[in-house]
């Protein structure tokens, strides 16, 4: 399962999450995003328990995006204890994902 996060519930669900966090960054009008939905489901599923998954769109939350100087989607942004470790931008495997933690 992901959480839906929005530059009002940003700190709630992200800053102050009990879980690390994997944020992606999408829009619904790319082509790249439509292809990672699979995978960022998988994740979530794999991942539960251990790592919180929330997405972003990139269209309706723009000062969040740029907050973390987001420029492509989809980008993968990992939060630990509320601050951002890492990133990755595009076509990902799950794997890669996991090594943002």
């Amino acid at each position: 399962m992901t959480v839906k996060v929005t530059e009002k519930n940003f700190q709630q669900e992200v800053t102050e999450a009990k879980l690390p966090v994997l944020l992606e960054f999408y829009a619904v009008w790319c082509g790249k995003c439509a292809m990672m939905a699979d995978v960022v489901s998988e994740f979530a599923r794999e991942q539960e328990g251990r790592i919180k998954v929330c997405q972003t769109d990139l269209d309706r939350e723009a000062d969040l995006a740029a907050r973390f100087g987001v420029e492509k989607v989809p980008t993968f942004v990992s939060f630990y204890e509320g601050k951002a470790k890492g990133a990755v931008v595009g076509i990902v495997s799950k794997d890669a994902l996991k090594q943002l933690f």
